[in-house]
């Protein structure tokens, strides 16, 4: 029979009956050593087993879970190899003596759309790592599509370092202040149907080396942001990374009041993305803003009467991005519509222009808006949601990059159109 150690710290999983068991907390843990081998563990047992790798994208799953999984294969001398099918292009893992498997599922496939979940009924277990890449509602709809007779309980691991407080992976969770101040720690609500396990490189001491230690310890004076939520696995209060700080509040009210040109920004959306409209006044460095479009679907003519409906017309000026067709749009805005029912304006178009585009023109209109005060009104939910969530990629080593992630950032570009377009269209 296969031998398995296993770190007591993750003792509890064995005997939880709970749904959702959550692997998380600082670097150096060993979060997904334990998933994998929790995995090896099952699959070798004599109950129904079907488990499930699942990562944002199919093929994120070779270089991480399924590799994994054939170190924990090759690691355990108790185990045969001959006892394993593993098929390569699939990544999935047949074990022979008991039958039992383990398949391999992407959320999203290519273009963003949602893999379909529906082949996952039947899964006993799922196995989620970087749980925090996965949106909400994809999320819930896996969690939906898990469905079986042939067990006593699913259960969903999800293997993540934290994200920050405003993140849907905290809804289950009571968040209550740290040691340190503008962090956070987390505990599941009373009947969230959450185990949750955290842990810290202190709780793998054997597993890592004093090098290793002593670089984790060094970021406390390098790199505080880091050392707090990477290492210590700290929840902080937007992500790291953040492209954004030190934006202010102002009442709807004042920005009504401010005597400054209006001009309009739209960032167009595409099937999922919204179409993202702000009105900007800028006075010296000071740049105020108001969210009033946040809304995908729309069609050029929907969104022309969106704007009619917002009382914009001929006579304001509307910036607009030029990229991915978004020219076409806007020559379409600019021509107009004759003889729509209730829209009579729409027969004379729209003052609307290309923003600047162009190599490096991503990173250039960033460092222009940092170097602006930046005023958002109280009620641009969706600008504040996007102060805290855009971001800079981040490398392997979780550090950022000068790359900004494409997510949460159509309202933060329309601040971008302006200022690349200032003194240049108005």
């Amino acid at each position: 029979m296969p031998k398995f150690r296993f770190n007591k710290i993750y003792k509890p999983v064995f005997s939880s009956t709970n749904r959702y068991i959550d692997i998380w907390g600082g670097r150096g843990r060993g979060g997904s050593h334990f998933g994998t081998d929790y995995f090896l563990f099952l699959i070798t047992q004599p109950r129904y087993f079907r488990g499930y790798f699942v990562r944002q994208t199919f093929n994120d799953i070779r270089d991480s879970l399924f590799r994994d999984f054939k170190d924990r294969v090759q690691d355990n001398p108790t185990l045969r190899l001959e006892d394993f099918h593993i098929q390569e292009n699939e990544m999935r893992i047949l074990y022979k003596p008991t039958g039992n498997l383990i398949m391999s599922k992407g959320v999203k496939k290519e273009g963003q759309r949602t893999a379909k979940m529906k082949s996952l009924a039947g899964a006993t277990h799922v196995l989620i790592e970087e749980a925090d890449e996965i949106g909400k509602e994809d999320f819930d709809q896996l969690d939906l599509s898990l469905r079986t007779m042939k067990a006593e309980r699913i259960q969903i691991l999800r293997i993540f370092n934290p994200p920050s407080k405003n993140h849907w992976i905290w809804r289950d969770y009571t968040l209550t202040d740290s040691e340190i101040d503008g962090y956070f720690q987390a505990y599941p609500k009373a009947g969230s149907d959450i185990l949750s396990i955290f842990s810290t490189y202190h709780d793998n001491l054997r597993n890592i080396q004093e090098s290793t230690i002593t670089k984790f310890e060094a970021f406390k004076d390098s790199d505080p942001e880091y050392y707090y939520t990477v290492v210590n696995g700290l929840i902080s209060e937007g992500s790291r990374g953040r492209i954004y700080k030190g934006w202010k509040v102002i009442s709807d009210e004042f920005f009504k009041k401010l005597e400054y040109r209006s001009v309009y920004c739209l960032d167009f959306g595409y099937s999922d993305d919204p179409n993202a409209l702000a009105e900007i006044k800028h006075h010296g460095q000071h740049l105020y803003a108001k969210e009033l479009l946040y809304e995908p679907g729309l069609d050029n003519l929907a969104l022309a009467k969106r704007l009619i409906d917002l009382g914009i017309s001929i006579k304001d000026t509307i910036i607009a991005d030029p990229g991915g067709g978004g020219d076409l749009r806007i020559a379409e805005l600019r021509r107009g519509w004759p003889n729509i029912d209730g829209y009579p304006q729409l027969k004379e178009g729209f003052t609307i222009f290309p923003t600047i585009k162009g190599p490096g023109s991503i990173n250039i209109g960033i460092n222009m808006v940092k170097a602006c005060t930046v005023h958002w009104t109280e009620s641009s939910k969706n600008a504040w949601h996007e102060f805290q969530e855009y971001k800079w990629a981040l490398d392997k080593d979780k550090n950022p990059t000068d790359t900004p992630v494409d997510k949460d950032n159509h309202l933060c570009d329309d601040l971008r159109y302006h200022e690349l377009s200032r003194g240049r269209v108005f």
